[in-house]
């Protein structure tokens, strides 16, 4: 209680300001999708062309996505050390922007992100600039296209003239997801061949127990990803593996065989006969394709299981995380499921070529001879598009982005 000099009484009162000021708002848009209107980076090499609108996606859906020193978005990959930037006589003939002058490039060439350091190359031609691949942001939602304004870091893609085809711009901006469950196929990697000695058979079934094979899990033998047998002239490779079983105990007769995809173990009814000089070529799980034996489409590499966390390589792909040893920067999301096809004996369904076009992995890389148009059925035995499209045996895994 307050009281004034003389020991009176004095009561404190509310003053009340019936016009006051607004506090401004903070909250812009849900995490999920933030609501930034942000542009792919000019100087981005072209990865697929869309035939009908005759243009070229620079980052594929799924592929995580990171910000360079003007804040426009790039394959998070591109991060990371031993990544390079590579320009064809395509990005010259679409006038894509060189990452070390700033203009448009001129002739086909190989760019270590490492060089551009400001001091052997200059990012964007700015002198004494190194390039800033900035920490994973999110996740390509859908193909972004190439920049249809000019290079400079304050274009936001509303001024026609800045345009590289004036009356052309299909994406005035792009979104990206950082908070979202993605699907995508777990593709394998292919061994070089592999020597394997086999058992002398045992009621008429030969094993090779002892010798299984060295990189596992095995990935499932189908049109994508093949298991094939050789040998040193002996004529058994031809002669006893012959039909694939689900199981060791259905192998009954000549030429019956099978593979369990995570010992190594392959066993083949051989009647009184060892298979002599084996060799086996065969896709695993155990090391992730690198190079030209990876699909431009997004996807997951090596062996992962559910409840994995996962980060990206220099493709932008996801491979598996060490909570332990990669930082909180570098880990972007944590597998959830892993899901097998065929489903619903789709396999069995009759579709355009039946004798399937390329559709190994490497085969199935981008192209237009018809091996994206091989809808689930007998063209790629049953798999859904992005596993057929991408070059994986049979597997989808399901990805929850962690977001931060």
């Amino acid at each position: 209680m307050s009281v004034n000099a003389i020991g009176q009484y004095t009561a404190t009162h509310k003053v009340w300001d019936h016009v006051g000021n607004a506090i401004p708002p903070v909250e812009l848009s849900e995490g999920d999708r933030p609501a930034i209107n942000f542009r792919p980076a000019s100087w981005l090499p072209t990865q697929f062309f869309d035939k009908f609108y005759e243009d070229y996606f620079v980052i594929m859906p799924g592929k995580g996505v990171a910000l360079d020193n003007d804040g426009c978005l790039v394959p998070a990959g591109i991060g990371v050390a031993g990544a390079t930037i590579v320009y064809t006589a395509t990005d010259v003939a679409e006038g894509v922007i060189d990452v070390t002058t700033g203009s448009a490039v001129t002739t086909a060439k190989t760019v270590t992100v490492s060089d551009i350091d400001g001091s052997t190359e200059d990012f964007m031609g700015r002198s004494g600039t190194a390039i800033d691949i900035s920490a994973f942001v999110g996740v390509c939602p859908y193909g972004y296209r190439q920049w249809a304004g000019d290079s400079s870091a304050y274009d936001d893609g509303t001024n026609p003239t800045a345009y590289r085809k004036y009356n052309y711009n299909m994406q005035h901006g792009v979104a990206i997801a950082c908070d979202y469950l993605l699907e995508l196929p777990l593709v394998p990697a292919q061994t070089s061949t592999e020597s394997v000695t086999f058992t002398a058979p045992s009621a008429g079934v030969s094993t090779n127990t002892g010798d299984e094979l060295a990189n596992l899990p095995v990935a499932k033998n189908t049109m994508r990803t093949q298991i094939t047998f050789a040998d040193g002239g002996s004529g058994h490779a031809a002669s006893l593996f012959l039909v694939e079983k689900d199981a060791a105990a259905d192998c009954l007769t000549l030429g019956d065989w099978h593979i369990d995809l995570d010992t190594g173990v392959i066993s083949v009814y051989s009647g009184t006969t060892t298979p002599t000089g084996i060799t086996v070529t065969y896709y695993n799980y155990a090391s992730a394709p690198t190079g030209a034996n990876v699909s431009k489409f997004a996807c997951a590499l090596g062996d992962l299981d559910p409840g994995d966390f996962v980060k990206f390589n220099v493709d932008s792909n996801y491979i598996v995380a060490t909570p332990a040893t990669d930082g909180f920067d570098v880990i972007c999301g944590q597998v959830l499921s892993i899901s097998e096809y065929p489903r619903d004996a789709l396999e069995k369904v009759k579709t355009a070529w039946s004798s399937a076009l390329g559709t190994d992995a490497t085969g199935s890389l981008p192209g237009y001879d018809g091996q994206l148009d091989q809808l689930p059925g007998t063209a790629n035995g049953g798999v859904s598009a992005k596993i057929h499209y991408s070059g994986a045996a049979n597997k989808v895994v399901t990805i929850n982005l962690i977001s931060r």
